[in-house]
């Protein structure tokens, strides 16, 4: 089922699962990021490769967006951002969309290019605790991830509060990530590993359990998954932690998407 600019509205596209660099270019799963609706803004969440293919694939058309977010420069999470820039601008044609993204993202050897760039309405460079209305949905980055670059995980709410999200982007697990995203109701976590590997800055499935036990989300979504996840069936990860937190926890699909509103996956597979 394709999606229209109506039946979007409050929902999570996942666009890609795929995770790091065996699973995103080795084309085990997709790596397109994910597209946010919020009471009608749209965002598109790290644009990875085939972002660009994946959004009008699933019926989602790029002009829509209100925002593009990076969470931070590696090429699994932004390789398709400027062809999705240059198709929210009509090639530079109108000035639109905002792109936020760390420093290092633009600046020396940028992944976001300056003709790309000029062709927005804004880019805006994320700090910690930076926070941002766009729209209907109001945009904070509560805390710098421990990665090999400048990353931050993203909380999304609506005005009145009954949506809210929080995205832990590619980090290492440390105690504070825990009260950063301590009042979200859906919980989406970028689960790459499925045992730790201390030289791997990377969540695990055991690090998952612990944060699902100490934010106590409504629901959990696991997403971008390296080999060992996908070879270990994440759908079966995802069913355990549901058992052993007490916590609804779901491992997404590509093209995936999930009701906000109802906090459940659409099935249609």
């Amino acid at each position: 089922m394709k999606l229209t600019e109506e039946t979007v509205k409050n929902k999570i596209v996942f666009l890609g699962t795929a995770g790091a660099r065996y699973a995103a270019f080795g084309l085990i799963r997709q790596a397109g990021g994910m597209w946010i609706n919020i009471d009608g803004t749209n965002l598109h969440i790290d644009p990875g490769p085939g972002a660009f293919i994946y959004t009008h694939k699933k019926g989602l058309n790029p002009h829509w967006l209100s925002a593009i977010i990076v969470s931070h420069r590696h090429l699994d999470h932004c390789a398709d951002v400027n062809h999705v820039i240059e198709t929210i601008t009509l090639g530079g044609k109108r000035k639109k969309g905002i792109l936020l993204c760390p420093e290092d993202a633009i600046s020396e050897d940028p992944v976001v290019l300056k003709f790309t760039r000029s062709n927005l309405q804004e880019t805006v460079t994320i700090k910690e605790g930076f926070s941002r209305v766009i729209g209907n949905a109001e945009v904070s980055f509560p805390i710098k991830h421990v990665h090999g670059v400048e990353t931050y995980g993203i909380v999304i709410k609506n005005s009145t509060e009954t949506i809210s999200l929080g995205y832990i982007a590619d980090t290492k697990f440390f105690e504070k990530l825990i009260e950063a995203y301590s009042k979200v109701k859906v919980l989406i976590m970028n689960v790459t590993l499925k045992d730790p590997k201390p030289n791997i800055p990377h969540l695990s499935t055991i690090d998952a359990k612990r944060l699902i036990e100490g934010i106590k989300p409504d629901i959990a979504i696991m997403t971008h998954f390296g080999r060992t996840m996908v070879y270990a069936k994440p759908w079966e990860i995802a069913r355990r932690l549901t058992d052993e937190t007490g916590i609804e926890t779901v491992a997404a699909w590509d093209n995936m998407i999930f009701d906000l509103e109802t906090l459940k996956p659409v099935r249609q597979r």
